[in-house]
C-alpha cells in the first residue's frame, strides 16, 4: 500500500483521511488536538489499522523528525504529503523532506495548500529534486448573496483533484483572482 502523511489533517482536511484509506493508502495524520484526531479515527472506524494518529504541534521540528522517522521504519517510505501548514511553513516542510529522503531515493509528492491571499508571497524552498510539488490555492466562491469561504468539503475536493491530476502543478479551488473580498461570509 502507498503511504500518505496529512499535516494539519483534523480540521478542514478531516474528510481527506477516509478518502485516502478508501484509495488504498496507509495514512498518518498530524494534529494538535487528540479530540479532533479521535473524530478523524471515527470516520475510518471500519479500517482504523490503516491510520496512525499523531498528536503533535508540527512546529516542533524535533518531534516531526522523530515521528516521520518512526512511521517510515514501521510502515515504509512516505509517498504523498498533504500539508496545510500555517507560517512559518518552510522549516516544517524541510524537516519532513529531510526524513522522507532519508528513506526514499525515488520520487514522492507534496501537495502544499495555501490561501489565495498568500499566493503572491509564496516562497519556493529548496526541496529535494525527488519531491514533486503541487500547490492547491484556496480562493472564495461568488454566490448570489456575495462571496463566501470554501467549505471543508470543497477544499478536500480540490485536494483530491490535485491527487488525481498529478501532472497539474497548481490547482485553484474557488475564485483566486481577487484579494479577500470585504463582504466575505
Amino acid at each position: 500500500m502507498k503511504q500518505a502523511l496529512v499535516v494539519g489533517g483534523t480540521g478542514m482536511l478531516a474528510s481527506l483521511t477516509p478518502w485516502l484509506v478508501e484509495h488504498e493508502y496507509w495514512v498518518s495524520v498530524i494534529g494538535r488536538s487528540s479530540n479532533k484526531l479521535f473524530r478523524v479515527m471515527n470516520q475510518v472506524a471500519h479500517r482504523p489499522h490503516y491510520v496512525t494518529p499523531l498528536v503533535l504541534d508540527y512546529h516542533d521540528h524535533a518531534k516531526v523528525h522523530k515521528w516521520i522517522q518512526h512511521i517510515q521504519l514501521m510502515q515504509g517510505p512516505i509517498d504523498l504529503v498533504v500539508s496545510w501548514i500555517h507560517e512559518p511553513k518552510n522549516p516544517v516542510l524541510l524537516a519532513i523532506a529531510e526524513e522522507i529522503t532519508a528513506y526514499r531515493h525515488d520520487f514522492w509528492r507534496l501537495i502544499d495548500i495555501i490561501s489565495s491571499a498568500r499566493q503572491g508571497t509564496m516562497t519556493d524552498i529548496q526541496l529535494p529534486r525527488t519531491c514533486l510539488v503541487q500547490r492547491v490555492i484556496l480562493g472564495y466562491l461568488n454566490t448570489s448573496q456575495g462571496h463566501r469561504w470554501l467549505t471543508h468539503e470543497e477544499i478536500v475536493a480540490g485536494v483530491i483533484q490535485a491527487i488525481e491530476q498529478s501532472q497539474e502543478p497548481v490547482v485553484a479551488v474557488g475564485d483566486i483572482s481577487l484579494p479577500r473580498p470585504d463582504n466575505i461570509r
